[in-house]
């Protein structure tokens, strides 16, 4: 974990317990080693708040755009975010998201794509990630309430590994995002 990492990381605990006053619900559910984890995505705040939730680091896929400020994307790729072309399949990205997880370390995914993607809407992304590397796939849902000092809320589901013989990757990526959204009825 890097310098930087750490200082975001104490940061984030703090805005998180100050501004969002986030409670989580099924931590004892974490697993050890590799895990994609698969989320909603609602809110810039989205990515710390799901960092909040682990105590080793995380890496993550952010969009390219992100990383066109020098100063931007040296902080991302300090925090554990590498840039993903979500145009096209992205071959770099798929790469650097199997070498991290086959590595031991929590990949965050969001399945839709992008913030605010209506319920039904998923990628194959985090089911073809999960099958080539094998690793557990960890549910999570976040609630929608992130105003100053509104009370959000995130409920993690449990680990799955998918059959490493599908290929059906459109079929699981849709019970992927049914997965986090049936956590949104345990909140």
């Amino acid at each position: 974990m890097t310098l930087t990492y750490k200082i975001g990381k104490v940061l984030a605990k703090f805005l998180l317990a100050v501004i969002f006053r986030v409670q989580i619900a099924g931590t004892r559910k974490l697993p050890e080693g590799p895990v994609i984890v698969v989320s909603n995505h609602i809110s810039n705040w989205d990515v710390l708040i799901l960092g909040g939730v682990f105590d080793r680091q995380i890496h993550y896929m952010a969009k390219k755009e992100l990383f066109k400020n020098p100063l931007l994307k040296k902080l991302m790729e300090a925090l554990g975010a590498f840039p993903v072309d979500r145009e096209g399949a992205d071959i770099t990205a798929i790469k650097t998201a199997l070498s991290s997880v086959k590595a031991g370390q929590k990949l965050i995914i969001f399945p839709q794509g992008t913030r605010g993607a209506a319920e039904g809407e998923t990628k194959k992304g985090a089911a073809m990630l999960a099958v080539k590397s094998r690793a557990p796939i960890l549910p999570m849902y976040i609630t929608e309430g992130k105003g100053f000092r509104c009370r959000a809320t995130v409920v993690i589901g449990e680990a799955f590994t998918p059959d490493p013989k599908t290929k059906e990757y459109g079929a699981l990526a849709d019970d992927i995002l049914r997965r986090i959204y049936a956590l949104k009825e345990k909140v």
